[in-house]
Formats: structure tokens, C-alpha cells, sequence
């Protein structure tokens, strides 16, 4: 795991600097840096040695009598079994590390090496004989890769801090990004909050070459939907992969540990991991005072307890989260309006404090194995939608005449304990029905149904500028799950896909990466290798398993190796006392947004926001968006206002 820094530039005299854009990334790589350069090209690297921690393992490195060159960050986790392929075609190496491997893949088998990778990755390959850069990311998004470019040069690092300090000017916030962030939580990949400043999607390569620049544009290597059906059991065929995924994932010349909370997934990666590393594997947790509603330290050390795992946990309050805020916005690179932030942070720096560099965590299982209940429920309704579209005109006539009877007075009337509850109930899902179902036959019904997504609507309306509202596009949080349900082969798995595409990958997985690497601790996640993917996915394709019940397959794989009351257990994993926590960092850090930088850029409304901030003083009312915009405001003024300063290393 480390940073990465790259630059292509078509004149060879333009000057590139890489010092503080390899300043930026010291965390992601405290063990080593280097920087190699030629006309045209520039690669920088900071290390943090897992695999092979000799200096033969530095970055950048080359390949092939130094034709080739590499910067890479990320672990290729089946990199043994590749290197005896490579030698068999008669590849030399010099070192153990990974890194050669990759290089050697791509020197054999070029772009298609992407096909054989199991593991986590963002890299830059320069091919000095053709003059093309090549760049790529792991398939679920793991690892980071951001990129800007003009018509002088090519510019991509492993964070956003380090890429802004090679940028010739800062560049403007999107309105576009930034009303997507206000209704997800977070910007989806590949947008950021700033104009022109991109995120190479996951499962996306980028070929460049020097000689003909023409149109960038990433291409896709691996999709949900092209995965192939599978017949068989779901139990055998799902274990036979996992075991398989914590076998590769435990390949380290460090130890490793894991983040345990009392749910399935931590749980089930450290009953099956335990057993299978060559030594004590141990466990790390997170516990709120005086907050047992939230604090799940008990069951996670009676799981620790019950598979011998040595265990330690912090303590989190609201006081030290008010204090640490900018500095974990900072540290966040991208602005997650993730409660869960701060306690992912704290665990990776109590690993790290105790010489852990590698953590196992649980973070996929919810996305894998339908562990949102209501993205199983707008699974079903996007395949109603899909049937009720394809029925004959008359019957969309008859059932969209029904669902608007439900918001006549006269069906408000009958919401009444005086009216028998049968009657209320068809009502109900009548009015559901005409929300969801009746109308928009391109779009998918997906984040609809997610906490703060439609109040967004309501406060989009007024939250902005003029000149702000003005450049965002009608419906623009909804394009991103619209699409032709009719021709669509398979609803459970592009809802999957969408699942991946957004809440994964920009929140999930981002938050993940920046919030371990701060720490500089690597973090692996078993439940998302590839091949276990494609093992569930092809199941789903031929069996179907979203309305067999919360995580049915995964728990089905797991009895008898967890204690029964894990499989039992109501889902919570690392949750927190978000309403408490939003309110004293709203009361903390308000005056900066009501005079900050999105008030002065002319981003948002200020007369709305100050009355918002008003009502939430009175009445707790409208907390969460008012969290997002303080941690938006935050983040502007840490991570791009302060792009020139050096880089905050949480202690």
C-alpha cells in the first residue's frame, strides 16, 4: 500500500515539480519514496512495505532493461501464482515484491493483465519504447486514482491533496458535484466537487498515448451484468471462495489484524482467517460511553473471546470528534458525510499505534449479500415497475387513474383508525405503488428509498444561489440510476451494480482507504475479491437470493462456524450516536459556514442557510443537512485552501 504521483507532459521542456505533491502523500508511504524522470514523463512513489520489505521492492521501478516503468499502489494478492506463470514463459525477476510481478504481466500480456490481477490496485505503467502511459483500478475501487489534464499534460496521484499542488491553478467547485453530494452524502465517482478533476472509476483503464493524445476516456474491463450464470450449491460454491479470498488476503511480511465488530461480516472473516494465519491474529474494536445502544464492544470481545483472538478497544466521545474534526475532513481527502468516519479512524490508529500495518475488515459484505433492507426493497419495486411498463396500456391507465386517487382529499380522509385497517393498508401500498411504480419508466427506483435522499429535494430547492441553481441540470440526482428497465436482463444485479457504481465505491470503499491510510495502515477486504463476487453474482443470476432473507447465503456458509446468536444478531456494525455528534459539530463549526467560503463563492443561499441554523438551534430540526454542509465547508478550507501547507498526520 503507498501513494502514487504521475505526470505526462507533450513538451518536454515543461517543468514538473514533485516535492510537495509527495510531501502530501508521506502517510500512504512513511518507509520509502523516489521519483524517477525523463523528457515527457515523471513518476513519484511513497512506500509502505508489506510484501517483499527489502529495497529491491522501491518505486518507482522497471522492467524489461528499464523499457518499462511503474509507480503502484495496492497489493496483487495471487501474485506467487502469477509468478510461476511468468517464469514458465520465461521472465526473469530480481525481486519478491508484487510490483515486478505487475510489470512482468503487463510486458507479457499488455492491457489483458487486468484479467489475472486478484487484488486492489491504482497504478501508472510508462512504456518508454511506445510512449504511452497506462493507468488502472481494481475492479470493486479499492484504491484511489484521481487524474486532471489539459491540453499541456496528463496529471494522476493516489489523493486529491497531492494532485491539486501539481494543478497550474485550483479549480472551481462543480454545482453539478456539489448537488449530488448534498443529496448522496458524498460525490459519485467519476465526478469530484471540483471542475475537471476526475476519479478513474473503478474496473476502468486509461491508455494515453503521447503521440496521439485525442479523446481521454476510460474503458471499463469488468461489469456485474457480463458476469456468466453459475449452476450449483450456493453454500459449497460460496465457501470454496472465501476461504480461498482470506488465504490470499493473509499473504503478508507484516502482521495483520482485524477490525471486529459484533456483526457477521468482521465476524465471519475472523472465524475463518484465525485459523488459517501463521500467527495470532488479533482484534480491534470501538465503544461509546455511557451509550450501550450504540457500543458493541461486548459482543465483539465474546467473539474474540470465543476464537482465542487477543482484544483491545478505544473509546470514542463527542468532545474528541468536535476537537479532531477538520483534521479527519482533512485526512478524508473527498468530503463523506459518513458518520462512521471517525470510528473507522480511530480503530486504524489504535492498530497502528500497536505496529499493526495491515487490517482485515468487513466492509462489502452489506453490498454483496443484500444487507440493506431497503435496497432489496427497491429491488422489488424496480422489478414491479419493469412488469407493470411492460402490461398493456389500458392497465397502466387503470392502476395510474388508482395511485392518484391517493393523493386526493378524499383518500386522506380515509387514513383514519375509523377505517378498517384492510382498507388502509391497500391504500398504503396503492399510494406506494403511484409514488414508485406509475411513472418515470426509465429510471430504476434505487436511492429513492435512502434516509436524507428525498428531504434533499426540498432543501435543493431553496439551499442555492441563483447563478448556482442555475448550471444544475432538472432531476440530476436521479440520472444516475436511470436506464431502459425494459431491456434490462437482470434487475437484482444492476441494482448490485449500482450499489458498487455509488454507495461502495465513493463512500464505503473511499472513506476506507483515506481513513486507514492516514494512519498508514493497509486495509483488506476479503468479502470484496473478485472471485467471490462473480461466484455470488452468478448464483443470483440462475438462483435469486434477495428475497430469501438478510444475508440468507452468506449465513447459510457460516453456520456452525460462528455462535449462532452472530447469525441472529440485528445488523448495527460500527454505529454511532449520529444525531449527538451532528448536533455539537453544527453548533461547533456553524459560524464558518454561515461565513465561509460557500457563502462567498456564491455556492449557497446564505439567508436560507442562517434560517436553517436558526430552526436547528430551536428545534433539532434539519440536522443532517446541515452536516453535510459543515463538513463540506470544511473540507474546502482543508483540503483545497490549504493545498499549499503541509499535509496534517493525525497523532
Amino acid at each position: 500500500m503507498c501513494g502514487i504521483v504521475g505526470v505526462i507532459t507533450r513538451h518536454s521542456s515543461f517543468d514538473v515539480k514533485l516535492e510537495n505533491a509527495i510531501k502530501k502523500l508521506a502517510h500512504r508511504g512513511p518507509d520509502d519514496r523516489g521519483m524517477w524522470s525523463e523528457p515527457h514523463i515523471n513518476l513519484a512513489h511513497t512506500r509502505l512495505s508489506i510484501l517483499d520489505l527489502s529495497p529491491l521492492g522501491h518505486q518507482p521501478m522497471s522492467y524489461q532493461n528499464e523499457r518499462y516503468w511503474i509507480t503502484f499502489n495496492g497489493e496483487v494478492y495471487n501474485y506467487l501464482e502469477l509468478r510461476e506463470e511468468l517464469l514458465s514463459l520465461g521472465h526473469q525477476f530480481v525481486s519478491k515484491s508484487d510490483t515486478e510481478v505487475l510489470l512482468a504481466a503487463y510486458a507479457e500480456w499488455g492491457v489483458s493483465c487486468l484479467e489475472k490481477l486478484r487484488g486492489m490496485y491504482g497504478f501508472g505503467i510508462w512504456d518508454r519504447e511506445t510512449k504511452k502511459l497506462f493507468i488502472a483500478r481494481d475492479r470493486t475501487g479499492e484504491k484511489p486514482l484521481y487524474y486532471w489534464h489539459d491540453e499541456n499534460g496528463f496529471y494522476f496521484a493516489s489523493e486529491l491533496k497531492s494532485l491539486l499542488t501539481l494543478l497550474p491553478e485550483t479549480p472551481k467547485l462543480d454545482p453539478v458535484a456539489i448537488d449530488l453530494y448534498v443529496h448522496y452524502q458524498y460525490v459519485p465517482e467519476p465526478l469530484t466537487p471540483l471542475v475537471g478533476v476526475v476519479k478513474l472509476p473503478a474496473a476502468h483503464y486509461l491508455l494515453l498515448d503521447l503521440e496521439n493524445w485525442g479523446n481521454i476516456e476510460p474503458q471499463c474491463y469488468w461489469n456485474l451484468e457480463k458476469i456468466p450464470p453459475i449452476e450449483g450449491d450456493p453454500v459449497t460454491l460460496i465457501r470454496q471462495e472465501l476461504d480461498r479470498s482470506i488465504e490470499l488476503t493473509l499473504r503478508s511480511d507484516v502482521p495483520i489484524a482485524i477490525a471486529l465488530s459484533g456483526g457477521l461480516d468482521s465476524g465471519a472473516i475472523a472465524a475463518l482467517a484465525a485459523p488459517k494465519y501463521k500467527d495470532t491474529l488479533r482484534a480491534f474494536s470501538i465503544g461509546y460511553p455511557g451509550r450501550p445502544e450504540f457500543d458493541e464492544r461486548d459482543q465483539a470481545e465474546q467473539m474474540a473471546e470465543y476464537l482465542g483472538l487477543p482484544f483491545e478497544s478505544i473509546e470514542l466521545t463527542v468532545e474528541d470528534l468536535v476537537n479532531f474534526f477538520p483534521s479527519l475532513i482533512a485526512a478524508s481527502d473527498d468530503p463523506v458525510a459518513d458518520s462512521a468516519a471517525y470510528g473507522h479512524y480511530s480503530v486504524m490508529k489504535l492498530a497502528a499505534s500497536r505496529g499493526v500495518k495491515v487490517m482485515l475488515t468487513g466492509i462489502g459484505g452489506d453490498e454483496l449479500f443484500w444487507g440493506y433492507n431497503r435496497i432489496v426493497n427497491a429491488t422489488n419495486l424496480t422489478e414491479q415497475k419493469n412488469q407493470f411498463w411492460q402490461s398493456s396500456p389500458l392497465n397502466q391507465k387503470v392502476w395510474q387513474t388508482l395511485g392518484a386517487f391517493t393523493d386526493t382529499p378524499i383518500a386522506k380522509k380515509l387514513n383514519s383508525p375509523k377505517v378498517p385497517g384492510s382498507i388502509r393498508t391497500a391504500l398504503k401500498n396503492l399510494a406506494e405503488q403511484h409514488k414508485y411504480v406509475y411513472r418515470d419508466p426509465q429510471r430504476a427506483i434505487f436511492y429513492d428509498l435512502w434516509p436524507g435522499f428525498a428531504n434533499a429535494m426540498w432543501y435543493s430547492d431553496k439551499l442555492y444561489t441563483d447563478a448556482t441553481a442555475a448550471q444544475i441540470p432538472a432531476g440530476n440526482p436521479y440520472r444516475l440510476f436511470e436506464f431502459d428497465l425494459a431491456s434490462c436482463e437482470d434487475i437484482p444485479v444492476k441494482i448490485t451494480q449500482l450499489l458498487f457504481d455509488t454507495w461502495l465505491a465513493s463512500n464505503c470503499l473511499a472513506l476506507g482507504d483515506r481513513l486507514s491510510m492516514i494512519c498508514s495502515v493497509e486495509t483488506r477486504l476479503p468479502l470484496l475479491d473478485y472471485k467471490l463476487i462473480e461466484t455470488v453474482i452468478g448464483l443470483r443470476k440462475t438462483q435469486g437470493d434477495h428475497n430469501l432473507g438478510h444475508k440468507f447465503w452468506l449465513k447459510s456458509v457460516l453456520k456452525g462456524i460462528v455462535p449462532d446468536e452472530v447469525l441472529t444478531r440485528k445488523k448495527r456494525g460500527f454505529t454511532t450516536p449520529m444525531d449527538e455528534w451532528m448536533k455539537a459539530i453544527i453548533i461547533a463549526y456553524m459560524d464558518n459556514l454561515k461565513n465561509g467560503y460557500l457563502v462567498e463563492l456564491k455556492v449557497l443561499n446564505r439567508d436560507f442557510v442562517v434560517k436553517l441554523l436558526e430552526e436547528a438551534q430551536k428545534q433539532s430540526k434539519h440536522l443532517f443537512i446541515l452536516y453535510k454542509l459543515v463538513l463540506l465547508e470544511t473540507w474546502y478550507r482543508e483540503v483545497v485552501v490549504k493545498k499549499e501547507e503541509e499535509v496534517l498526520v493525525p497523532a
